[in-house]
């Protein structure tokens, strides 16, 4: 109870994060990391692999919005544990996108996040990888060679 409050605006804090993600606004997203934070997607394709850093992180960000142009991120729980100085944070989510070719892209995920003082020290993702996979070879098919690139890092 003690946290209450500050773990109330860490949930509207994520929540207008991946909103702004979801509008495109892959600077913002990237700031809200420390300069040595950690983000890890699971998998070896594109989007996945292990990236150090804020410009390594901001890299993907941009690699993720140039793949998925119109990509909508939806929390459906939070939860939050600790005080400002170690907080962690579990997310499930939603993606949703239009391929190419108008299929729709729908998967759904899990997020780990660890805090320190309101930036994000580790970002650990999670989603159906068989799902993504087939959505970046849909990419690919339609021109966007980008899709089957190798990880940037990791």
């Amino acid at each position: 109870m003690l946290f209450a409050p500050y773990h109330a605006i860490v949930r509207t804090v994520l929540r207008r994060a991946m909103a702004d993600l979801s509008a495109g606004k892959t600077e913002t997203a990237a700031r809200q990391f420390r300069d040595d934070a950690t983000l890890c997607f699971s998998g070896h394709h594109a989007l996945g692999g292990e990236l150090h850093g804020r410009d390594e992180i901001g890299a993907w960000f941009a690699r993720l919005r140039r793949l998925f142009p119109n990509l909508k991120l939806t929390p459906l729980q939070i939860v939050v544990n600790g005080g400002p100085w170690a907080t962690t944070v579990a997310t499930r989510f939603r993606v949703n996108a239009t391929l190419p070719g108008g299929d729709a892209y729908e998967n759904e995920g899990m997020q780990f996040l660890r805090l320190r003082w309101a930036a994000i020290a580790e970002d650990r993702l999670y989603e159906d990888t068989e799902r993504l996979c087939a959505a970046l070879r849909s990419i690919a098919d339609a021109g966007n060679a980008e899709a089957l690139a190798a990880p940037l890092r990791g």
